[in-house]
């Protein structure tokens, strides 16, 4: 059978994927929507004094930072940085707002960085479904969002960033969000009607492309800000899901180095397929790059993609970003006939860190 007529094949798909990844990334409009509700029922004090932000977390979760970083950076009047280590910026005091995420709660790196700013007198919330960082947070008497339990961390983002959004509007330094959201989540039930396996291979662009990767290295590129946050998450999709060698990068940053290098190994550029996420937004300079980029690589490379952000928020753009590529990176490993959800290789090495 060929690939598109597999990923058409709904019998086919639930063998291939015995876990439903699929199915989880389906499900993200709806976890967005629970989400809000959880993180509004919150109790939350109203700190006035937080003149910054870090988001401790790491993985899965952690990318959830990078996205309010994103959107922070062009809604508010702090500053706001992911931290993805056991150690926090020096800065960190009593004026700063310390979130930490960590799905299961008991994330090695997310829990030093808990005990860090604890130390350090800085207002702490906890997202997470348990673990021991609930249970600190629970004693020493800090707001906890406990989340569903249940998935892989990787697709638990609609309950990870939106109740960053919230916190940010209830504690003000990110504008009302409610608007946002509702757009948010009507966007992504279209794509998902666009994208997900009842639509057609012939019309769905992500088995489009997922056909077109097999045997291929993805080489994902954004503009810096939601473009690169969101190239850097459809990587880590391609690692974790499809089990794949995968490579981003962030436009302008990447025409002043990386465009120096597509000249050898010829063989190894012949395997790399270009996906390029982009945005009216990015402005006519940053579009012009990317214009030329993409002749200098079609060139080069065995094909490019586009995708473009859609909706009027910073939210729903970025979110529309991200969404193919789950879908992407979920059907590509079907195509190598891996279940996209165990993660064996990361276990391995915790397991080998003890």
């Amino acid at each position: 059978m060929p690939a598109t007529g597999r990923l058409d094949d709904r019998e086919w798909l639930k063998n291939a994927d015995p876990s439903d990844m699929l199915g989880l990334v389906e499900a993200l409009p709806q976890h967005c929507r629970e989400a809000e509700r959880m993180a509004r029922s919150m109790p939350l004090s109203r700190w006035s004094d937080i003149r910054q932000v870090v988001v401790a977390g790491m993985g899965g979760s952690g990318i959830s930072a990078d996205f309010l970083r994103a959107v922070a950076n062009e809604q508010s009047n702090i500053p706001v940085i992911a931290c993805r280590s056991d150690r926090l910026p020096a800065w960190v005091d009593r004026h700063s707002l310390v979130v930490a995420v960590s799905y299961s709660g008991n994330t090695e790196e997310t829990l030093a960085a808990y005990t860090a700013a604890k130390q350090r007198r800085a207002r702490i919330a906890v997202i997470t479904t348990g673990g021991e960082l609930a249970s600190r947070a629970a004693e020493d008497g800090y707001p906890v969002i406990r989340i569903r339990t249940g998935l892989p961390p990787r697709t638990a983002i609609g309950y990870t960033f939106v109740p960053l959004l919230v916190i940010g509007e209830r504690l003000g330094f990110l504008p009302a969000q409610a608007e946002a959201l509702a757009e948010t989540t009507e966007l992504l039930e279209a794509q998902c009607a666009l994208y997900g396996r009842k639509n057609p291979a012939s019309q769905n662009p992500a088995k489009s492309l997922a056909v077109r990767l097999v045997g291929h290295v993805p080489l994902v590129l954004g503009t810096e800000g939601r473009g690169s946050v969101a190239a850097y998450r459809w990587k880590c999709q391609y690692n974790e899901n499809s089990k794949s060698a995968a490579f981003w990068n962030a436009f302008p940053e990447l025409t002043h180095n990386e465009v120096v290098g597509w000249e050898q190994p010829q063989d190894l550029l012949r395997r790399l397929h270009v996906v390029l996420l982009r945005d009216t937004d990015d402005g006519e300079r940053n579009n012009r790059r990317i214009d030329i980029t993409k002749r200098i690589m079609g060139q080069k490379a065995e094909g490019i993609t586009e995708f473009w952000a859609q909706g009027v928020s910073p939210v729903a753009r970025l979110l529309s970003l991200v969404y193919p590529g789950d879908f992407v990176a979920t059907y590509l490993a079907l195509l190598y006939g891996i279940d996209p959800t165990p993660i064996e290789a990361i276990a391995r090495l915790k397991q080998a860190i003890g």
